[in-house]
């Protein structure tokens, strides 16, 4: 079986996420299916050792979790080449034509290109890839968009598998990435530190603490002031992933006992700014943050799913 090579031109375009969301549709369509993250070839590579842990939980992941050298991607593609089992690769950013040389490898070429001319730029980096291009996977699209980046594909002969809307959960930082932006104390560690919180919930200035405001979303982080404690056992009892205490000042203890005592779930974060650099930190973070947890994982591949194009794949890979 053919070798595919996920790549895109810059980092953080969504190589993990279409990695995992065509391991997912390629599994359910009975394929047999192997995915693997190359890293950098000299030093340590945080990012990538990152991806191979999330891939871990993909259909056809690694059980390692960790990321290998191209010359294992070399040695894993000659292995799928008799085999039955189809090799995903996730590529280091950059332009994939040497690589996909040396694999052998059929490429999908990922982009979040947020205009035409930046899209363009990348159809042309993937009609240079000749006979080994496969398609365009777009990511981070904005609803109003996909027509029109569809049809610029259409128009440039470049062959568009999915392109996936822009999604809150996708973008959202997971709770240790909130810890380390804020520079923040970790009062309680819960168990959710490295999934993503798809919403940072203000704590209002004067509410009921019965009011149904904080039940407005599920996955969230409620930013309030260390001292109000009617708003924190309002948020607790909406089960929110994390709770982010400003000002820098200790809350009371018996705050702190309530969550270590019953909700096992929850992380308790002392920021030492006040609410509104707080906020504004936090709302910086969307788009920029890796790929980690069960629920990014699931998302990218309810989303693939909807927008793969299957045909269009079977047709390109022969």
């Amino acid at each position: 079986m053919p070798t595919i090579l996920i790549a895109s031109l810059q980092p953080a375009e969504g190589r993990t996420t279409v990695a995992a969301g065509l391991a997912a549709c390629l599994v359910e369509a009975g394929r047999a299916v192997r995915v693997a993250r190359v890293r950098a070839p000299e030093g340590a590579d945080a990012p990538a050792e990152d991806d191979a842990g999330a891939l871990v939980g993909v259909p056809g992941g690694t059980s390692s979790g960790r990321a290998v050298t191209e010359q294992d991607a070399l040695s894993q593609a000659k292995e799928a080449a008799g085999a039955s089992a189809l090799l995903i690769i996730e590529a280091q950013p950059g332009a994939p034509n040497d690589l996909a040389a040396r694999l052998g490898a059929r490429v999908i070429l990922v982009s979040s290109a947020p205009d035409d001319l930046s899209l363009g730029e990348a159809a042309t980096a993937a009609s240079s890839l000749g006979p080994s291009l496969l398609g365009m996977v777009l990511t981070r699209q904005p609803e109003r968009r996909l027509p029109a980046a569809r049809s610029l594909l259409d128009r440039r002969s470049v062959r568009c598998l999915a392109a996936l809307p822009e999604d809150r959960l996708l973008a959202g930082p997971s709770v240790r990435e909130l810890a380390e932006a804020l520079h923040a104390s970790r009062l309680v560690v819960g168990e959710r530190e490295d999934e993503a919180v798809e919403y940072v919930m203000l704590g209002p200035i004067s509410a009921d603490p019965g009011q149904p405001y904080f039940l407005q979303h599920g996955s969230k982080a409620v930013v309030n002031r260390f001292d109000r404690m009617d708003l924190h056992l309002a948020a607790l009892a909406t089960e929110p992933d994390c709770l982010v205490l400003t000002g820098g000042q200790t809350p009371s203890a018996y705050l702190l006992d309530r969550v270590a005592g019953g909700e096992p779930g929850v992380t308790v974060l002392l920021s030492p700014e006040d609410t509104v650099r707080t906020v504004e930190l936090l709302d910086g973070l969307y788009g920029r943050t890796r790929f980690s947890g069960q629920r990014k994982i699931a998302r990218a591949i309810e989303l693939f799913r909807s927008q793969f194009n299957s045909s269009e794949f079977e047709a390109a890979l022969g």
